[in-house]
């Protein structure tokens, strides 16, 4: 494992997960096994014939993991060294890291940058300074013509929906009052049968798992709907990248599923996290 050396630590934000997070979220990783599938899946498939590429925020190295093998150079990069351990143990092959999304000094030296469910906790927890720090980071990571991939959480919208909770609803009140990310606007219409925003049920189904953990405190003061579409792609446009295509993956069905709600009515099941694929311009200068 290769650790930076001066590396730059910001006084408006501390590490953003201690050991005791660190290896929580570590071990949840096996959860969600299906999911790290998914995404792997779905950036090989628009790799090209990319040889290079970097991973910022790369937690315990899962990503990379399943694209070792399939890329000739991978690099890894995060602020955690619980989460550099469980990277070196995953993906022995990947050179590592530390250093905080905004630092590492690479220069045209990548065919690919992908940050996977990272940029939503510099824009929730960081400054506009880090979030255009971590951006031209990336910008300065890329050869000419290079690709970033922008894998997050996506806003599901302003919508309501109404749901039938098929099970004690003892997690969905404990949900309730300890978000504090923003008000849930629960609404009881008959036995079990509730009305909410579809930003709210998607914050609960993907949050539950965080409840009486290490991860608690965190998770409940953030939201798994961030970007929009037009959000994330005026945000890449801001920063030198042209956007070039827009994937929405992972159904919200299964974790409903996974919870007992079905949905009522006629609202059907949405994607809840989006691929966005941009080049690097030499024409785009990053801000």
């Amino acid at each position: 494992m290769r650790i930076a050396v001066g590396v730059r630590m910001s006084p408006k934000k501390f590490t953003l997960y201690s050991g005791d997070e660190a290896g929580f979220l570590s071990w949840t990783q096996k959860l969600w096994r299906s999911y790290e599938d998914e995404k792997a899946k779905v950036i090989l498939e628009h790799l090209g014939g990319a040889e290079s590429l970097l991973d910022v925020g790369c937690g315990p190295g899962q990503l990379l993991k399943r694209l070792a093998g399939k890329i000739q150079r991978l690099v890894g990069a995060d602020e955690s060294d619980e989460m550099l351990g469980e990277a070196a143990r995953n993906c022995p092959s990947a050179e590592l890291i530390r250093a905080k999304a905004e630092n590492p000094e690479f220069r045209e030296e990548f065919d690919a940058v992908v940050t996977s469910q990272m940029l939503h906790e510099v824009k929730l927890f960081g400054t506009a300074e880090q979030m255009n720090g971590v951006l031209r980071a990336i910008w300065n990571a890329l050869k000419p013509g290079g690709r970033y991939f922008l894998l997050d959480h996506l806003d599901p919208g302003e919508g309501k929906v109404t749901i039938e909770f098929r099970q004690d609803d003892a997690l969905l009140q404990e949900f309730v009052r300890k978000f504090r990310y923003r008000r849930v606007q629960l609404i009881k219409l008959g036995t079990g049968i509730y009305e909410m925003k579809k930003r709210d049920l998607q914050d609960f189904v993907t949050k539950t798992w965080a409840l009486r953990s290490p991860m608690e405190d965190m998770e409940m003061n953030e939201t798994h709907s961030p970007f929009s579409r037009r959000e994330a792609e005026a945000i890449v446009r801001r920063a030198g990248f042209m956007p070039k295509l827009f994937v929405t993956l992972t159904n919200i069905e299964s974790d409903l599923r996974d919870h007992r709600i079905e949905l009522k009515g006629k609202t059907p099941p949405w994607d809840r996290k989006f691929l966005l694929i941009s080049s690097k311009s030499s024409f785009l200068l990053p801000a």
